[in-house]
């Protein structure tokens, strides 16, 4: 039997180890505070609160991993390069995308935000042969800078997403790289909708939840004390029976609630739509703290309990960083429990979650059943 949880709802929560101010089951506001009278744009997410004073790619945006700001750069020098950078779609991936640049020769490396038209800053050298090395994310000098290309761009995050060699200042020459990823903005595919309504059900009246509490309608959408509060499922454009088109705007508004907005805030890289998903997933499974908490390991992946702090990280930082290939095992070790014990049905949840931010074509969005019962070694902590 799969076993799902209701949006919004946690019981008991899926708490990996957090600060106590965070937490998978954090407390949410209604949907009125949220999206006001309309939730026309639910599920559709916008870059928020990035920087987009850029306008000529060669002002400084961000300092260096060692603090070394670009506007430091001889801006005199002889040779300079910038990128601008577009999606699968063709469409400037702008307004604070993030990159890392590093110099071949000089080696120096430098970390920026894209301006609201894709471009990066704009870098200067004396060499007329040094060439620039452009990466997703702000990368740190523990990820390294490898300049293998023989891979697809995204099948590897290890290889620069372009490079060229700089040409005299005079020709403010601008390299046109391209990610197979995409921009902002980002929303749940069909396929993800289709799991949830495959595992929560359909329905355009009220019911008793499973898991006790308020009543559940719609897709799996747990109704709110605030909601009931305000006859929000009782009278009006909410009234009962919904039919099915606001079932699915009160999912895209469920789904938006429950991670669509973390990722609007969090992250500042172009991401794949299955890779949207799976993070998605994971907010709506585990509760909207889930992208930004700086979460332990409590378990490993077949439920052997770990020690206190167990690689604490944020799935966020990963992101960030350019690091696509290390969010998988995240997906494997983290919120993988229930009253903060290990569960062999969050686990293959969080399994699928790996598979499909993984691309993984055949059982992607298949809730397989790999664990059905504890460790032999599980100890409850």
């Amino acid at each position: 039997m799969t076993e799902t949880t209701t949006p919004g709802y946690v019981p008991s929560a899926i708490l990996p180890e957090l600060p106590s101010t965070l937490g998978g089951n954090a407390a949410q506001p209604d949907a009125a505070t949220l999206f006001g009278n309309s939730v026309a744009q639910a599920g559709q997410f916008t870059p928020g609160g990035v920087q987009t004073a850029v306008a000529t790619g060669q002002q400084r945006l961000t300092s260096n991993p060692d603090g070394k700001p670009c506007a430091t750069c001889d801006q005199s020098l002889a040779y300079s390069l910038a990128f601008d950078v577009k999606d699968a779609n063709g469409k400037m991936c702008g307004a604070g995308m993030y990159y890392t640049v590093k110099y071949e020769k000089s080696g120096e490396a430098y970390q920026g935000q894209t301006d609201e038209n894709g471009l990066t800053e704009r870098y200067f050298a004396a060499d007329a042969s040094e060439k620039i090395y452009l990466y997703l994310g702000h990368r740190t000098s523990t990820d390294g800078y490898p300049a293998d290309r023989s891979q697809p761009e995204d099948a590897t995050d290890e290889a620069p997403l372009a490079d060229d060699t700089v040409a005299p200042v005079a020709e403010k020459k601008i390299h046109n790289a391209t990610t197979t990823r995409l921009w902002k903005p980002w929303g749940a595919s069909q396929t993800y909708k289709n799991l949830i309504e495959n595992a929560e059900g359909r329905e355009p009246r009220q019911y008793p939840s499973v898991e006790g509490g308020n009543d559940t309608i719609g897709i799996g959408h747990k109704i709110t004390n605030a909601e009931i509060a305000n006859n929000r499922f009782t009278q009006g454009y909410w009234a009962q029976p919904l039919d099915d088109a606001k079932m699915d705007e009160l999912l895209v508004e469920d789904i938006h609630k429950n991670g669509g907005k973390d990722i609007d805030d969090s992250v500042f890289v172009p991401l794949h739509a299955y890779e949207v998903d799976a993070i998605l997933d994971l907010g709506f499974n585990g509760g909207p703290g889930a992208l930004g908490a700086n979460a332990a390991s409590l378990f490993t992946h077949d439920g052997a309990a770990n020690p206190r702090g167990t690689n604490r990280q944020q799935l966020s930082d990963l992101l960030n960083r350019g690091r696509y290939s290390l969010v998988p095992e995240y997906f494997r070790t983290h919120y993988n429990t229930a009253n903060r014990q290990w569960v062999a049905g969050v686990q293959n949840r969080r399994d699928m979650d790996a598979r499909m931010f993984s691309g993984d074509t055949t059982n992607g969005y298949t809730l397989l059943q790999n664990h059905t019962s504890r460790h032999p070694a599980h100890v409850d902590p």
